[in-house]
């Protein structure tokens, strides 16, 4: 059986705001997206929440997200 291999996507919230992608600061985060709303587009795009996904409800904390390469 082949190895799953996978990017990783580390999403860092504040305030119901992602602030931080990959070590990246988003320009403007307060006027941004909420995390539902870039969740929402990440799933689109073949993401899953791999860590930490009560970062939704708190509204702060660190997302690690997955999807398989391919």
């Amino acid at each position: 059986m082949q190895k799953q291999i996978w990017d990783w996507l580390v999403m860092l919230c504040e305030e119901k705001h992602p602030r931080y992608i990959n070590g990246k600061e988003i320009p403007n985060w307060q006027q941004g997206p909420s995390i539902v709303e870039a969740l929402d587009h990440l799933a689109w795009k073949g993401w899953e929440i791999y860590f930490d996904p009560s970062a939704l409800w708190r509204g702060e904390g660190k997302l690690v997200l997955r999807r398989p390469k391919g």
